[in-house]
């Protein structure tokens, strides 16, 4: 998954034109068109307290039969061949089986282990697409590891939706693995805000979770909103790209762009990478012998698998260790399973090259290694494994979970051992870009495969979902709109409208994160922690971007939760998703599920000028306003000259008094405005952080809450 620059602002695109397999289907051959929408599946949550909707495929005028429960439903086939099923509403609860039985005797679709509950479709930008846990750097949540390890939730379930492109057509069924019960092997790859959110509410509520995870890194807004929702906009630039997207001539001299495109990049890539192995074909001789079972690794490094190498660097690296046999595996075949090796390999058994994946396979760098041992190679006692890693781009190693780093004799899993542990490495050669040059783009980006196209994302991966009842949405998107904020204004309301009319439910609630604090993009080398303190106050996309979210309130039945403290100044992906997860549950369980108490932070009201000083007011004090440290910090300033200065500020009962001596005549005042605002230590008593704000907005911002 690395090669996907995960980088909000910077994205690798995926492209797929044409349908895909649409439905799951209970027989083969196009004879048989009986089947079931393939979002459905074993392990499902269905939303509880609403009719339940399941939707498929037979043929015109043919009918089928749908049971849950007591509950049995006939449905028919209209002309286009599709049937949807309505059952009568359900309590929280299960498991329960979803029989689907074809008509004039067709087979039957069964789904087990279904659950009633709650269910929340996760979407946005990379923010919300960051995992629990990765072995690679900077890709985690906090503690990612350990909370994937006590992950054992069988009443949650997960769905993690493919990330593929549709520019011109809205699907009618996704791609993706399935239901799946959330536990330590299952949660890893899953959003780590979705998950933390969804935890939070099976704590709260104590019944099954449902949560649907449809994300990619570094999107814009523009391309989740469908066209339905451009037209009820009157916006005619995105309307003028969707209308390309649906002429079939415009799309076949895309495939053929496309095709072209890739045939130079494959050019120059096989050229580099020859480039990459000849500079260092000295290195390479010299390491011939490290295969080969005698030789003495004594002094190589430890390392440990699953695990990156060294960040900093792009060569080659080898990986060994001993592997016990015994004597009931001697001379027979065995399966030798390294999950996925970022970027290509080269893998040898007792001295003798068993297995290699290089640039020529599809998405090598995540590709999953699968090797046959012979069993003549195959011996009890002492036998030796080498893997040659070979890494052209960014990180690299070995990125599968433990689990899937094992050897075992055939297709028996019960004659199975880990190799996960401490193996032996040494590097081969690293690399210089100097002498080599960077590595070229291995992927064709036009218009139309690009996942920032209007409507290609709402396409392929939330129309599918349109049919499935769902409680609500939780958003985490914006990053890559921070320069249009303006705009913004305008596209998030028209996204939250624009989804509801979808689920044709006007009041589906709509929860969204507020943009965190951020600096500047370069984890590997960070900035010092004090790095803004000698900074004048100055205006900021981002903070204007907060802004319009914040503004977005104003559409009913919508909620935010404020991360403004729990910002990383030199990572846009802040991996604190356990909190953020917190905040975004609790607005969730005050729109959907009646919750009374306090469920976000101070957000200012009101401001008073009171001779040199100015006041303000909040709502959402709840238990009062309490200041985290010695002092109030990310205060503000101006007179009528419109500079501002850092301000003094304290707390005074359930105001905050602002106030700086070069200030004679305040006329208004700031709040953590700024990408990177420090240290804004403003809470309540009841946790939650005040909202950034301004006194001094501008008058499109200016609506009166509904």
């Amino acid at each position: 998954m690395k090669k996907l620059l995960y980088f909000a602002l910077s994205v690798s695109a995926a492209f797929v034109l044409g349908a895909c397999a649409m439905f799951q289907t209970c027989q083969k051959g196009n004879a048989e068109k009986f089947a079931v929408n393939n979002i459905y599946g074993d392990h499902m949550v269905l939303q509880r307290n609403v009719p339940i909707r399941i939707v498929g495929t037979a043929e015109a005028g043919k009918s089928v039969n749908v049971t849950i429960a007591d509950s049995t439903v006939c449905a028919t086939a209209n002309k286009e061949g599709v049937w949807e099923a309505v059952l009568p509403a359900m309590e929280a609860g299960g498991p329960y089986t979803v029989s689907v039985t074809g008509a004039e005797g067709a087979k039957t679709i069964t789904f087990t282990d279904v659950l009633i509950g709650e269910v929340w479709l996760c979407s946005g930008q990379s923010n919300m697409q960051m995992p629990v846990w990765s072995s690679g750097p900077y890709w985690s949540s906090k503690n990612g590891q350990e909370e994937a390890k006590r992950a054992n939730y069988p009443e949650i379930r997960l769905y993690n939706t493919a990330r593929i492109v549709s520019p011109g057509v809205a699907r009618t069924a996704t791609n993706g693995p399935g239901w799946v019960v959330c536990s330590p092997e299952t949660v890893k790859d899953f959003s780590a805000f979705g998950f933390y959110f969804g935890r939070q509410l099976f704590r709260d509520l104590k019944i099954p979770i449902g949560l649907i995870h449809s994300s990619w890194g570094g999107t814009r807004i523009e391309a989740w909103i469908s066209k339905e929702g451009f037209k009820s906009a009157d916006r005619k630039a995105e309307l003028s790209q969707i209308r390309v997207a649906e002429d079939p001539a415009s799309v076949s001299r895309e495939k053929e762009k496309i095709k072209r495109g890739n045939e130079k990049l494959n050019a120059l890539f096989n050229a580099w990478y020859q480039k990459f192995l000849s500079t260092y074909a000295a290195e390479t001789k010299a390491a011939e012998k490290w295969k080969d079972p005698d030789f003495d690794v004594s002094s190589w490094e430890n390392a440990k698998v699953p695990g990156v190498i060294d960040p900093n660097m792009d060569g080659v690296v080898w990986f060994r260790r001993d592997i016990d046999i015994p004597k009931s595996w001697a001379g027979k075949d065995l399966r030798l399973s390294l999950g996925a090796v970022d970027d290509c390999d080269e893998t040898f058994f007792n001295g003798v090259k068993v297995g290699a994946t290089g640039p020529d396979v599809p998405n090598y760098w995540e590709y999953k290694r699968l090797y046959t041992i012979p069993g003549s190679l195959v011996k009890a006692g002492r036998n030796t494994l080498a893997v040659r890693v070979i890494d052209t781009f960014s990180n690299g190693g070995f990125t599968s979970p433990s689990n899937q780093i094992y050897i075992q004799v055939g297709d028996d899993q019960v004659q199975r051992r880990s190799l996960d542990g401490t193996w032996k490495t040494k590097v081969e050669f690293k690399v210089d870009p100097k002498k080599i040059g960077r590595r070229p783009s291995v992927t064709a980006n036009y218009s139309l495969t690009s996942p920032q196209f209007p409507a290609t994302l709402y396409n392929s991966m939330i129309a599918p979902w349109t049919v499935y009842p769902i409680q609500g949405i939780l958003w985490y998107q914006g990053e890559s709109n921070a320069g249009a904020y303006q705009d913004y204004m305008v596209l998030h309301p028209l996204l939250i409208k624009d989804w509801r009319a979808k689920w044709k439910n006007p009041n589906m609630p709509f929860i969204f994160a507020q943009l965190a604090a951020f600096e500047r993009h370069n984890p590997k080398i960070r900035l010092v922690d004090d790095f803004w303190k000698n900074r004048p106050p100055a205006d900021s996309d981002w903070a204007m971007l907060r802004e319009v979210q914040t503004a977005t309130l104003n559409v009913p039945n919508t909620g935010m939760a404020v991360a403004i403290d729990i910002g990383d100044h030199s990572d846009i992906h802040p991996a604190d998703k356990q909190t953020l997860g917190y905040r975004a549950a609790r607005e969730a369980e005050r729109l959907a599920y009646n919750w009374k108490g306090v469920t976000a932070g101070p957000m200012y009201e009101s401001m008073k000028i009171e001779g040199d000083k100015i006041r303000l007011g909040f709502t959402n004090v709840g238990k009062g306003l309490y200041v985290k440290g010695k002092k109030l910090n990310s205060f503000a300033i101006a007179g009528k000259d419109g500079k501002f200065v850092w301000a003094n500020a304290r707390v005074e009962g359930n105001s905050v008094l602002v106030w700086a001596d070069s200030v004679k005549n305040p006329v208004a005042v700031r709040y953590a405005w700024a990408n990177y605002p420090g240290n804004p230590n403003l809470y309540n008593l009841d946790g939650f952080p005040a909202c950034p704000f301004r006194t001094d907005t501008p008058d499109y911002l200016l609506k009166k809450k509904k």
